[in-house]
């Protein structure tokens, strides 16, 4: 079983003629990297890979999230860029690279269209608009071949305590 976590950049306006993170998009970020790990101490569960698109405001999201991430934590994971998480990507060839190249719990770290083409795709056509700096989680059985996966918990910053 995998457990994947499928995750969209944080709220990023055209700055300097180039979307970045805005400062209530990092707060955003900050919250729900608190909500992720509270959600990995509830399922036992530590982050293996970090998957994130080459796009800056991807890449933004995914430093704020795990210098957070590493305060509230003393694991440790891997990173990588992958253009495969592109938001004009096909999921198609992003699922299957994910499915055979990590191992363990996954978080990716995409735009739209991708996280929700990405999440219909592994529930067989259910549908979910992610808003900016919203998760979902997904638990993924591969087995002789075929692979079944079920939505675990869904959440944006507007759903979150904090």
């Amino acid at each position: 079983m995998k457990t994947i976590w499928i995750m969209r950049h944080g709220d990023a306006p055209y700055i300097n003629g180039e979307r970045q993170i805005s400062d209530s998009g990092h707060q955003d970020i900050r919250k729900m990297a608190h909500w992720f790990s509270q959600q990995l101490k509830q399922q036992d569960e530590r982050l293996s890979t970090l998957l994130v698109s080459p796009i800056l405001r991807a890449q933004q999201t995914a430093d704020t999230f795990e210098a957070t991430l590493k305060e509230l934590t003393e694991a440790s994971w891997q990173r990588q860029t992958e253009p495969l998480i592109s938001p004009e990507s096909n999921p198609d060839l992003t699922i299957p690279f994910v499915e055979q190249t990590t191992q363990g719990t996954t978080l990716l770290i995409s735009h739209m269209p991708l996280v929700s083409n990405l999440w219909a795709a592994w529930l067989g056509g259910e549908s979910q608009y992610f808003p900016t700096s919203a998760m979902g989680c997904l638990s993924v059985e591969l087995e002789s071949g075929t692979q079944q996966a079920r939505k675990v918990i869904f959440c944006s910053p507007d759903d979150t305590d904090s």
